[in-house]
């Protein structure tokens, strides 16, 4: 943790500087205002294809001890303008979608919001992380006011959010022959996953077209 590598002043530094700026208040409202939006696409996706197709969306923005930490690991001195320069994922949105194909579905219609100037598009579906993700990032700018604000917006299956939960929770603990061992069964768990994915959706397309 960032307090236990000795770096207490450093987050009550940036803690000050970003709330000088407004920092969270700023990126807050910015995500407020594309959520009706990304639900207005999902349900005009669900109408058009007669089923749900985004199961549930969520959001936060980065606390001054993640910020922190990201920035030592990166090897950047932590501040607020180190961190609003380098860091994509001060805000984020995920968006969590039934099927695979409704996750394409909705990061192609994500990327068509007016006014979100997409930056990059990570595809760890098509190309998985070493751990075994699998999600579509999208990182975008959004103009507001006199500030550019920068958001990723994560796009992933109901399947590889169950995973990505306990992975997360895994990152969080010491490196230990335990936690390697648990690692590997997570990559293992990725796969499997990524094969029922294709499964159900596959069974999907049969049930419609019976």
């Amino acid at each position: 943790m960032v307090k236990e590598a000795g770096c207490e002043e450093e987050v009550k530094r940036l803690k000050k500087e970003l709330k000088e700026y407004g920092f969270k208040q700023l990126y807050s409202e910015v995500i407020r205002d594309m959520i009706p939006e990304i639900n207005e696409i999902g349900g005009r996706l669900s109408k058009k294809y007669g089923r749900p197709v985004m199961d549930n969306i969520s959001w936060r923005v980065k606390s001054p001890e993640s910020i922190a930490k990201k920035l030592l690991r990166k090897g950047k001195t932590v501040s607020a303008e180190n961190a609003l320069e380098t860091l994509n994922d001060l805000a984020g949105i995920r968006i969590v979608c039934s099927f695979q194909d409704d996750v394409f579905r909705m990061s192609r219609a994500i990327q068509k919001i007016p006014g979100f100037t997409v930056v990059k598009v990570k595809n760890y579906i098509i190309k998985p992380k070493a751990s075994g993700y699998r999600s579509i990032h999208i990182i975008g700018e959004v103009l507001y006011g006199e500030e550019t604000v920068r958001i990723e917006v994560q796009v992933r299956s109901v399947a590889m959010n169950y995973w990505a939960i306990l992975d997360h929770q895994l990152c969080y603990k010491n490196d230990n022959k335990e936690s390697e061992k648990l690692r590997k069964e997570l990559r293992d768990c990725a796969i499997a996953i990524a094969n029922i994915d294709k499964q159900f959706l596959k069974l999907r397309r049969q049930i419609e077209r019976i």
